[in-house]
Formats: C-alpha cells, sequence, structure tokens
C-alpha cells in the first residue's frame, strides 16, 4: 500500500510538468510553423501545377483524332476516420488503376491537412505518385488550397494526359461555419482540343450547409460568365447535394435548385435522372455540361480493390466526348 501512494504521489508530481512540457512543445512547433510561413516551400513545390514540362518544347493547341475520356472521382481521405488512411495506399493504387484510360480525371478529397505543428500530405502525395506513374504528365495545383498554417485543403485536383494551357483556382467566399478551416473552392483547367477551347471546373462543395452549397454553386456560376462564352464547359465533382439526407428524388428541392443555377449559365445535367453515387443510397456526384458539348457515352463505374473492397465510399461518373 505504501509502494502504491508512493507511485501515486510520483505521478501527481510529474503529471503537471509532463503536461506543460506538452504544451510547450506544441507551442514551439505551432510558432515554428508560423514564423517559417506554414507549409515548407519543398511542399508547396511538390503540388505546384504542371502546365508544360520545362525540358520540352509542346504545342498547346492539341489536334485529338478521338473522342476525349473525362472521369471524376472522391477519394474518400477522411483524417477522423483511421480506417479510410490505413487502407488509403491500396485503394489509391487499384483507382489509378482504373482510371488509367482516361485523358483527363477530376480527384475531390486529396487533402492536405495543416495542424500547425505538423502538415499531413499523404492523400495528396500518394494521389498524385500514383497519377504521374500512369503517365497523367500534367495537373492543377494543390497548393492553392492549402492552409498556411491551421486547416484543411479542399482536396481538388485535375490530372490530364493532354496539356493544359492554363489553370485558376478560387476559394468560396461562403462556407457553413463548421467548414470555417476548410479551404474549399473550384478549379479550372484550360484545354485547347481541334482549335476548340475546353474548360474543365473540379470543385467539391459544402458537406454540412444547404444554403451554403447553394451559396457555392451561385459563385461558380457566376465565375463561368468571365470567360469567352463560345467555349465549351464541363463542371463536374462532390457538390454534396442532399448530404445527411441520402436520395434519389429529383423533387428534392436542393437538387432542383442547383439544376437551375447550372441552366441558368447554360449548363445541364449529364445525368438528369438521379442515381446512387455513394454506398450510402445518396446523390452527390454530378457533371453539368454546355450545349456545344457532345456526350456519346456516359456511365457510373464502381472500382475495388484487389481484396474486393470499394477504393471509396462514392461511385466514379465517366463521359466520353466529342468535340
Amino acid at each position: 500500500m505504501e509502494m502504491e501512494n508512493t507511485s501515486q504521489s510520483l505521478w501527481d508530481y510529474l503529471k503537471p510538468t509532463l503536461v506543460i512540457g506538452a504544451l510547450a512543445a506544441a507551442i514551439f512547433l505551432f510558432g515554428s510553423n508560423i514564423w517559417s510561413g506554414g507549409l515548407s516551400y519543398e511542399k508547396r513545390m511538390l503540388f505546384r501545377h504542371i502546365v508544360q514540362e520545362s525540358n520540352r518544347i509542346e504545342q498547346h493547341t492539341l489536334t485529338h483524332r478521338k473522342n476525349l475520356r473525362l472521369v471524376t472521382y472522391n477519394l474518400w481521405c477522411d483524417f477522423l476516420k483511421p480506417h479510410t488512411i490505413l487502407s488509403l495506399e491500396e485503394r489509391i493504387e487499384c483507382l489509378a488503376e482504373g482510371i488509367n484510360d482516361f485523358d483527363i480525371v477530376l480527384i475531390q478529397e486529396a487533402y492536405v491537412l495543416n495542424a500547425g505543428v505538423a502538415v499531413i500530405t499523404k492523400c495528396a502525395t500518394l494521389m498524385v505518385a500514383a497519377m504521374t506513374k500512369r503517365g497523367f504528365r500534367y495537373r492543377t495545383s494543390i497548393a492553392d488550397f492549402t492552409a498556411p498554417y491551421v486547416g484543411q485543403s479542399g482536396g481538388i485536383v485535375i490530372f490530364s494526359r493532354i496539356p493544359l494551357v492554363n489553370t485558376t483556382s478560387r476559394s468560396y467566399l461562403n462556407y457553413s461555419i463548421l467548414q470555417v478551416t476548410d479551404y474549399r473552392g473550384f478549379v479550372v483547367g484550360e484545354f485547347s482540343v481541334n482549335s476548340q477551347r475546353l474548360y474543365v471546373i473540379n470543385t467539391h462543395l459544402d458537406p454540412h450547409g444547404v444554403n451554403a452549397r447553394l451559396s457555392q454553386a451561385r459563385e461558380l456560376a457566376a465565375a463561368l460568365q468571365e470567360f469567352n462564352s463560345d467555349s465549351h464547359f464541363i463542371v463536374a465533382g462532390d457538390f454534396n447535394i442532399d448530404n445527411h439526407h441520402p436520395t434519389t428524388s429529383e423533387k428534392s428541392d436542393e437538387y432542383q435548385q442547383l439544376l437551375k443555377i447550372m441552366r441558368q449559365v447554360g449548363l445541364q445535367s449529364v445525368f438528369p435522372e438521379r442515381m446512387e453515387t455513394n454506398q450510402d443510397g445518396g446523390n452527390y456526384d454530378a457533371i453539368f455540361i454546355s450545349s456545344k458539348v457532345s456526350v456519346v457515352r456516359k456511365e457510373i463505374i464502381k472500382l475495388e480493390t484487389r481484396k474486393n473492397e470499394s477504393v471509396s465510399d462514392h461511385f466514379g461518373l465517366t463521359i466520353e466526348l466529342e468535340l
């Protein structure tokens, strides 16, 4: 009993010291992160956009003799759900292999988490490595949405086998209170195919608030009007339609509002009949196109790992288009 009392007394003595030491270390690391400007230069360079390789002169205008194939897929990277991280490497490899035949790939949730004391880049680095290995030499910038000190990046990126003319990233001004530390927005990849201008937009809307999502959709639609109206447009990604209320009902008010916002800027849904795009039975993902884009084939795909497990809780949306 005396030994137990001695151990307890020692622990009571050491506990405040250990707590103070841990807090001091966290404050030091946090301060160092701010002092160094947040994400390191090397990390930012890793995620920089690639328009053209510097060691090769290449024409931006591509003469494409076949139809273009495009896919959008939510990676499912959730730092708060350890099981999604434990299987991440295998899931990403199988995802990348499954979309290897596409020309343009839109990915959501390739997150970079800046916790102030540490920067966790696993989702983004694994995805970049897997796609680069498979010949996707061009991509938009992941660093554009990386939180400078504390927060989570937007996690959106466009990979491409064909040259990008230019890229643009824009953060949303409207968001729910629960998304205050998430740097969400949309990224634009500009292409020139068969002497025609094509804008491909990837986005991931607020998962928490309906009003925030619709406001973000309006921001995106307003931005499209800044581009040349004679161009072709594809807008795709995870719109989180009816999030927390999984449904495929076409009578959903939020869904009808989103369709209306897109129609006002000349965009129509490729999948007007709502179908499941998630394991929970919801329809969160979508592709919208302008009237000048001709879709010759469309499909919802469900990729699996070698263990016959889904690569994501989302399904992929694919289109084959003719310009």
